[in-house]
């Protein structure tokens, strides 16, 4: 089957993401926001060494994401 030309590689990979957003979302009615990283396994599985610096750079993103969704959470 051939991916839409705007797809992401790693589409689709993801089965929990969407399996949350549809019980804490459409379900319970949770207000959620996802906060998403790859290169999770830099560090842990030498095949992927190379890649500690953009992995360090998508952790910090992150990081900062997470903490801006908590500020808005709290400023409710």
């Amino acid at each position: 089957m051939r991916r839409p030309a705007s797809a992401q590689p790693r589409e689709g990979w993801d089965h929990n993401t969407d399996y949350l957003r549809r019980i804490l979302v459409d379900c319970w009615q949770a207000d959620l926001t996802v906060v998403e990283r790859e290169f999770t396994l830099v560090g842990v599985n030498p095949a992927l060494d190379e890649f500690s610096e953009p992995a360090a750079l998508m952790r910090k993103a992150a990081e900062e994401a997470a903490v801006e969704a908590g500020r808005v959470l709290a400023a409710r």
